[in-house]
């Protein structure tokens, strides 16, 4: 079987293809990726004191940018 070329696959239609193939551990990878290049992911420091308040600007931020589209 030929391997999807998901560079030509949008964010949603790399995350249904992970879903609906989850062997497929290069498409996982490639998910991952790209929702890191497009602020998709966040990273949380344990650590910092702030980490709710800046989580809760992301998800606001992240709603908005939804609501654009």
């Amino acid at each position: 079987m030929n391997q999807p070329n998901f560079q030509c696959m949008n964010l949603k239609e790399l995350r249904r293809y992970v879903l609906t193939h989850r062997e497929d551990i290069a498409a996982f990878h490639a998910y991952i990726d790209r929702s890191k290049s497009e602020g998709r992911m966040i990273t949380i420091n344990p650590n910092d004191d702030n980490w709710e308040e800046k989580v809760k600007h992301i998800i606001i931020k992240n709603e908005i940018l939804k609501n654009q589209e």
